[in-house]
């Protein structure tokens, strides 16, 4: 995603935290937790403090590429499947198990944006937990990380992180399947474009974004409804369904959301001919990855809250 978008998924993530909550579910189950209340009056408080240092949104959710510049190693989990690499399953150095039982590939093994974002929650946790034994951290640095964190959640459910297709190989290249399509680049730039366009004149309008020059004050386009998502709208509310992610499962989590983010990627890219990008079903799409990723930095941030403010699961 682009620097606006990110800004706006995070924020957007802010306001939907305290109602959002009211619609968690157990991330393995889907069942309701007992203590659903308890959770929400947890991220009321959550609600504040990011609220409170919500100044910090531009620079710390872009601080992943312009500040750490980490693009390389942390922004992307490439996956790929029998269905675009028919047998190509010998190029893999690490697989993983969809729910529906197919494999998905790695030409990597290890490390990535699930990894990322694994270790960087519990390293967030343990900072708010050491700051109540000596002020070597403050809140204000620990909101900070929550505000950097977005960033690597937000990637994940971006097709074109998750899917190989998007990097093809170099003629001499001998570690990645070539008995399938890979899509041209320029379509990872223009997917991007099209959601920042349709994201800034909506984050202008409700003053989450100052314009910086003059075609940031376009009027919305054709896609800005499916981005445009409204704290008074019922209808709004009930898309956005965080889960409660257990004490030991951040790590799969994110790597079934990379799952997710590759199905979808052999949608929007079909398998065949991956340029003719399906322009017919992105309006939907778009509206489904906003949602599921506000849900998710929900998920996350109160996962992370929680391991040092833990709730009364028995009341």
């Amino acid at each position: 995603m682009k620097h606006n978008t990110h800004i706006y998924l995070a924020a957007k993530a802010i306001q939907f935290m305290q109602e959002g909550l009211k619609n968690i579910r157990h991330a393995r189950s889907k069942a309701v937790p007992r203590y659903k209340e308890r959770i929400s009056a947890q991220g009321k408080t959550l609600q504040r403090m990011l609220m409170h240092y919500e100044e910090a949104i531009s620079e710390a959710s872009w601080a992943p590429d312009d500040i750490l510049n980490d693009k390389a190693q942390f922004h992307t989990f490439k996956l790929f499947t029998e269905r675009d690499f028919p047998g190509a399953g010998s190029f893999a150095k690490e697989t993983h198990k969809g729910k529906d039982g197919k494999n998905y590939y790695r030409i990597k093994g290890g490390g990535g944006l699930p990894y990322k974002i694994d270790h960087l929650a519990r390293v967030i946790a343990d900072m708010d937990k050491l700051r109540r034994y000596n002020d070597r951290s403050s809140m204000q640095q620990i909101m900070y990380q929550y505000l950097m964190i977005s960033h690597y959640i937000v990637d994940a459910h971006v097709p074109m992180h998750c899917d190989i297709r998007d990097d093809k190989p170099g003629k001499k290249d001998r570690t990645k399947p070539k008995n399938g399509k890979y899509y041209k680049g320029s379509l990872h730039g223009k997917i991007e474009g099209l959601w920042d366009k349709a994201v800034t004149p909506v984050a202008i309008e409700e003053d989450i974004l100052r314009p910086t020059n003059k075609k940031e004050r376009a009027e919305a386009d054709e896609l800005s409804e499916a981005v445009t998502f409204d704290l008074s709208s019922k209808g709004h509310l009930a898309e956005i369904r965080p889960l409660l992610i257990s004490d030991k499962d951040i790590l799969s989590y994110m790597i079934s959301t990379c799952i997710k983010t590759k199905e979808r990627s052999l949608v929007l890219f079909p398998v065949a001919s991956p340029d003719n990008w399906n322009r017919a079903d992105f309006p939907v799409m778009t509206r489904e990855i906003f949602a599921e990723t506000i849900g998710a930095l929900i998920s996350v941030w109160i996962w992370i809250w929680l391991k040092s403010r833990p709730v009364d699961k028995k009341k």
